[in-house]
């Protein structure tokens, strides 16, 4: 759970700062996939109300972060 919650927080950070750099959109993309894997994982698990949407917001965050690098490439 540390571990989604780490990567919706650099997903956040990478999708909230400007990829000018090849290494920055690299960066953006190496972050963002493990982190849509882990918050669609989490939001598709048979577990409470609360985690699965933790999971969504984690997997939005990595969306997010994603297209913002993909875009600038």
């Amino acid at each position: 759970m540390l571990t989604i919650l780490a990567f919706g927080a650099l997903s956040a950070i990478v999708a909230w700062r400007n990829p000018d750099r090849t290494w920055s959109r690299l960066l953006g993309v190496v972050v963002s996939l493990p982190t849509i894997a882990a918050g669609a994982w989490l939001a598709l698990s048979d577990i409470s109300f609360g985690a699965r949407l933790f999971g969504g917001v984690v997997t939005a965050l990595g969306v997010a972060a994603f297209g913002r690098s993909a875009r600038k490439g």
